[in-house]
């Protein structure tokens, strides 16, 4: 049968499934079937046991599928409230222009609420919390067109639309439990949504949500409510008591077992002054009135309207509402709806219990409906609430070899997907590589860092992208982006710019290796370079050179290529070094005479100037003129043999060859 709808409500004490279908604006009601757990496989609205809430599915199924003779493979469902957090959030899109709004407008506009809900959850929960949520249903509390509160966008025109979204969301182990028991049992969610919000669907219809009214579901586990205000859900809260906290007081009171006192609390719906009578765990046959019995639970739910009401006035702005229904086999008990609506300040006539039959639009072909209480009210909002969304609620995709069920839309993209599953967004964009920046010889000297690789996304094996839309089924793979590695650099990468020099002293040849350091310290070629050193490769001086091979300068006289050369000479490939004899040592000056002027100390060459090149001292003489191109017979490198690209600087700025040179100027030549 086509265009059907099973509903699931699995309850902490029953399990109740339902087939209906949309007929002519009401729902028909086509087979219903209920059963209770055999054992408390289920806590508290949460599975302990999931094998055994299973087997009590599986049994539903297999009523419902004799009923209808057809086989039933998707199914509705409905959390409990139990670990329940909300976030209420505001988005709005523009449109680009003034034009109609269409349905696909309103589900994306609806998904980006959803996934800025998502966003504050996990702000509120900390970078430190591993817990994951899913979101199981959302209101929308108002919707707007060009900033003007609106019941419904469709067909409206405006440029801007916005709305106020409450998503509800659950622990991810809450949901995931539930869906292991929907695998064995051969059903595909279809719908998920919250136990209140498929209450109030029905419960409170949307004429009647104008009135700040009040929805209880009470259950077994829990007891899980939600609010109506001004035509909208605004709020939904949990209280974890409900009807186990009456069978419990029973169940001690009595000295039964806990199936035993949920007989005793069913036989208290009958009529005051009944007597009921059970057999406690000895085995003795015993009778107690209802009197008897309602001395027990009072205390109980006492606590638990107490604890209810508070809740209610919590998430309603301190103040009760106007009215309060009562739903789920809970609010059966007796006096209970009296103590919630004292608690409340209400009139009892103004907190009542809402059964099925109560409900609107439900059509029920069976003759013996058993479910027309208000343990029916639940499962009936499942169906509801999903055959509301079918096309747009679910799909199912995976993303790197992990599956996942997102709510869907017409314009659900790589990039929505991923935001509602939490994807970090940061593994998407890759970060270049730091630049390594130091000082080679007071050159600042850059490498550059590592470009990043880009994230790749595919899609069912072809290339895609954060735009590329999504559909049910699709096979997701997103390839991080990788950072580009910093720049990195050894002192052994430098050292080709300076060759061993081969220099001659009489027939021996020497080896002028450059000498390293790093911040000066003495680095192997192998030492790293951090950002901010300074390195030094520099051939070591004539002075060095002959200490090397024992001999002091001082105790020579030392000629380079035939000219009198200093100590801290830096030497050329092919340069000769001549020793003469020992420089005689000159003789002791004479005493000055007194009455002898003293000579004059011998005047400095004419025209002599002293230049600076790459930090030595050069003299210059002999030329009433000197021009830059001068400077490049003093070079220790040969400019016939390109190392790279020649830098020329005067005094820190670009030169020329026939820029004149004056005394005290600096000169630095080298390659790049």
């Amino acid at each position: 049968m086509k265009d059907y709808v099973f509903g699931l409500d699995i309850g902490t004490r029953t399990v109740i499934g339902l087939v209906c279908a949309p007929q002519k604006g009401a729902l028909q009601v086509i087979a219903q079937e209920i059963t209770e757990h055999e054992s408390r496989s289920m806590i508290d609205g949460q599975i302990h046991d999931i094998p055994r809430v299973a087997e009590a599915v599986a049994r539903v199924k297999e009523g419902l599928e004799q009923k209808t003779g057809f086989g039933l493979n998707q199914v509705a469902v409905a959390a409990a409230g139990r670990a329940l957090v909300t976030r209420q959030v505001r988005v709005t899109k523009e449109l680009g222009s003034s034009r109609e709004i269409e349905a696909h407008d309103i589900n994306s506009l609806e998904l980006e609420g959803l996934r800025q809900a998502h966003l504050e959850l996990e702000k509120m929960m900390g970078s430190g919390s591993t817990e994951k949520f899913y979101c199981v249903g959302y209101s929308v509390v108002n919707y707007f067109a060009d900033n003007f509160a609106i019941l419904n966008l469709q067909g409206q025109w405006a440029e801007v639309i916005g709305a106020e979204i409450l998503a509800t969301f659950l622990p991810e182990a809450v949901v995931n439990s539930l869906y292991s028991v929907l695998k064995r049992v051969d059903l595909e969610p279809v719908s998920l949504t919250l136990e209140p919000i498929a209450a109030i669907d029905v419960a409170i219809p949307e004429d009647l949500r104008l009135l700040n009214l009040a929805l209880v579901d009470v259950g077994a586990g829990t007891s899980d409510i939600a609010i109506s205000r001004k035509g909208s859900v605004v709020a939904y809260g949990m209280v974890p008591l409900a009807g186990d906290e009456v069978t419990e007081a029973l169940l001690e009171n009595c000295l039964v077992d806990f199936n035993t006192a949920e007989k005793i609390k069913r036989s208290m719906a009958g009529e005051p002054g009944t007597d009921i009578t059970f057999r406690d765990v000895l085995g003795a046959e015993k009778t107690i009135t209802y009197e008897e019995a309602m001395s027990f639970i009072c205390p109980v739910l006492d606590s638990i309207t107490e604890e209810i009401a508070q809740t209610i006035k919590n998430l309603n702005g301190q103040v009760s509402p106007r009215a309060v229904f009562c739903v789920g086999g809970g609010s059966q008990t007796p006096q209970f709806t009296d103590m919630l609506a004292e608690k409340l300040g209400l009139s009892p006539s103004l907190v009542a219990v809402k059964g099925r039959k109560q409900i609107p639009g439900i059509k029920i072909t069976e003759s013996d409906d058993e479910i027309s209480g208000p343990e029916g009210v639940t499962v009936v909002g499942i169906s509801t609430v999903a055959m509301k969304k079918f096309g747009h609620d679910f799909l199912t995709i995976k993303i790197n070899d992990q599956d996942y069920r997102l709510f869907n839309s017409k314009e659900l993209e790589v990039g929505n997907a991923i935001a509602l599953i939490g994807y970090d967004p940061r593994q998407l964009i890759g970060r270049n590589g730091a630049n390594l920046e130091f000082w080679l010889n007071d050159i600042k000297e850059l490498v550059p860092g590592g470009l990043a690789i880009p994230s790749k996304i595919f899609i069912n094996n072809k290339p895609a992208n954060l735009k590329t839309q999504v559909k049910d089924g699709d096979y997701i793979v997103i390839q991080a982006a990788v950072d580009g590695e910093d720049g990195r650099a050894v002192v052994g990468s430098y050292l080709d710019r300076y060759p061993t020099r081969i220099v001659m002293l009489g027939e021996t040849c020497i080896q002028m290796v450059p000498i390293v350091t790093v911040n000066q310290q003495p680095a192997a070629p192998d030492t790293a370079i951090k950002p901010g050193d300074r390195v030094e490769i520099k051939y070591p001086d004539l002075k060095t050179i002959l200490a090397g091979q024992g001999i002091e300068f001082e105790q020579f006289q030392v000629r380079v290529n035939g000219e009198i050369a200093m100590g801290d000479w830096v030497l050329r490939s092919g340069d000769q070094i001549e020793l003469s004899t020992p420089a005689p040592k000159p003789a002791p000056a004479p005493e000055p005479d007194k009455k002898a002027p003293a000579e004059a100390a011998p005047p400095e060459p004419e025209n002599l100037i002293h230049v600076e090149l790459n930090g030595k001292t050069i003299s210059l003489d002999g030329s009433k003129h000197y021009l830059f191109v001068d400077i490049l017979r003093y070079l220790d490198f040969d400019l016939t043999r390109p190392q790279g690209s020649i830098i020329l600087l005067h005094n820190d700025s670009e030169a020329k060859f026939t820029e004149p040179l004056k005394d005290g100027d600096r000169v630095k030549i080298f390659w790049q």
